[in-house]
């Protein structure tokens, strides 16, 4: 699968650049994307301009994507490595990805998008540090909140003006952000944006109401995740007998299918020597 070789190669950027700029894979269980979010993104398209889903898979480009974290001293040079290494394994940034918004008040980091010089294979890459991912991250229900429809529904709830709603949201996103360093030398890669901008002014009640419906949102988040762990784990302890040899028997089939591809693909690909601690080469952007 192409996705198994994605993520052979990012372990493998990953495993090189961990001692010299601090380099750390995160999330690679959720390199695929959640297929609820897909199948919303290909609803919107087929209601909006009546898209095919085909197209809508040929055209996003984070159905596999990635996080690669850097500590801020190292975070430019390994970020630089990491797209001599892209560009050898036949990968190229696809135009107009490239997206720097570490200036930005409300999101910081650098996102791009990567195609396969020879094939369609395309999967987003984020680069951050541990403290702007770690904001990130924190701010995760803020960032649904912020770019779903929520704000129009609490507009028309409340009678206020969305642009307010999102004031407030964006001003409690920045506030995580307060503390993360900015790398040295991050200014050299990608294309500089500044997507949101902040309004000290709003109004303190309308930025409760964004406090109250993060927390709500967290908690529904954290009950989906738990139900979907229960169901997980009811559905094995209820495979027995006859249904645990079959699902044992089709693992072992899918298992002889993907060793064989994941066998010549470790046997043809070129080993990649690591260069000297000093990074040469150009760097990433966001979406």
């Amino acid at each position: 699968m192409a996705r198994e070789g994605m993520d052979a190669m990012m372990k493998g950027i990953q495993e090189e650049t961990a001692q010299t700029h601090g380099g750390k894979l995160e999330g690679l269980q959720y390199s695929l994307k959640d297929v609820d979010s897909f199948r919303r993104k290909a609803a919107a398209e087929w209601e909006n301009d009546e898209v095919p889903v085909e197209k809508t898979a040929q055209k996003i480009n984070d159905l596999n994507r990635y996080t690669l974290t850097f500590e801020p001293d190292a975070y430019t040079e390994g970020v630089n490595r990491t797209y001599e290494r892209l560009r050898e394994a036949g990968y190229e940034p696809i135009p107009n990805s490239e997206k720097n918004t570490w200036q930005d008040p409300v999101y910081k980091g650098i996102n791009t998008s990567w195609q396969h010089t020879a094939s369609e294979e395309k999967f987003e890459l984020q680069f951050h540090t541990p403290d702007s991912f770690k904001a990130k991250m924190e701010n995760h229900e803020l960032y649904e909140i912020s770019r779903g429809k929520k704000l129009e529904d609490l507009s028309r709830r409340d009678k206020v003006s969305t642009a307010d709603y999102r004031d407030a949201a964006n001003l409690l996103q920045s506030e995580r952000y307060k503390n993360v360093k900015i790398p040295p030398g991050q200014e050299t890669i990608g294309q500089q944006k500044i997507r949101d901008k902040l309004n000290p002014g709003v109004d303190p009640a309308y930025v409760e109401t964004i406090r109250q419906e993060e927390t709500k949102l967290r908690a529904e988040n954290l009950a989906k995740a738990e139900a979907k762990r229960q169901a997980e784990q009811a559905a094995a302890l209820q495979l027995d007998g006859p249904a645990l040899a079959e699902s044992q028997g089709l693992r072992n089939k899918l298992a002889t299918k993907t060793a064989a591809p994941q066998a010549r693909q470790n046997a043809t690909a070129p080993r990649i020597e690591p260069l000297p601690a000093q990074s040469r080469g150009r760097g990433p952007s966001l979406t």
